[in-house]
């Protein structure tokens, strides 16, 4: 990761092109970042909530679920991740949601990396996050909403008129255990199971249409 980050942000910087790094999750590629942006090289970057929520030691489960590219690093790149999100080194939060059947995941040396994240990205930000004090949850919004929209050049994350009509209603202090037979996807490969997370998505609306609703 560390020597792919060097890469990039060099080509970025020798062919004034804009660059975006994805999965952002250790020390050296942070400070990397962190340096390019200081010299005006145009990178942006992203990271996902298990790199700055959990480390390596969960490896030591021998759960497939636990492995993904680039792999959960040390708790001081775990703390570096946060303080990136901080500082703004790091633009966003995105998933790297990547589903496989229990099946593919039964063999931890053998198994495909990745975990899904979709539908627990908001509450882990809010719990490791805003709850921590880290960041308000208007800046949390800001990482997962409207900057990935203006990376992306979309318009969307915004609630400006003529804006896309996507909208979700959560209750942030809710707590909730993920049980992942109640995930509405069909893997069940999450960092997260079993753990008691705050915030929860009550209601969306994608398009101007309703898609999810928890009480249905």
């Amino acid at each position: 990761e560390d020597c792919g980050t060097a890469r990039e942000i060099a080509l970025a910087a020798a062919y004034n092109v804009p660059i975006h790094i994805c999965h952002v999750s250790t020390a050296t590629s942070i400070a990397l970042i962190r340096d390019a942006k200081a010299r005006g090289v145009a990178v942006t970057a992203e990271t996902a909530p298990h790199y700055f929520t959990l480390t390596e030691e969960e490896l030591l489960k021998r759960d497939a679920d636990y492995r993904m590219n680039p792999p959960l690093r040390t708790e001081a790149d775990r703390l570096a991740v946060i303080e990136a999100l901080k500082d703004g080194t790091l633009d966003a939060i995105a998933t790297d949601h990547a589903p496989h059947t229990p099946e593919e995941k039964a063999d931890f040396e053998k198994a495909p990396n990745g975990a899904i994240g979709m539908e627990t990205s908001l509450s882990a930000g809010i719990t490791a996050l805003v709850k921590q004090g880290h960041c308000t949850m208007l800046q949390l919004i800001g990482k997962m909403s409207t900057k990935p929209a203006q990376l992306l050049g979309i318009p969307a994350g915004t609630l400006k008129k003529g804006s896309p009509a996507d909208v979700i209603l959560i209750d942030k202090d809710e707590e909730w255990t993920v049980d992942v037979d109640k995930l509405h996807g069909k893997s069940k490969n999450c960092v997260f199971k079993n753990r008691k997370l705050t915030g929860k998505v009550k209601f969306t609306v994608c398009g101007g249409k309703i898609v999810f609703n928890e009480l249905d």
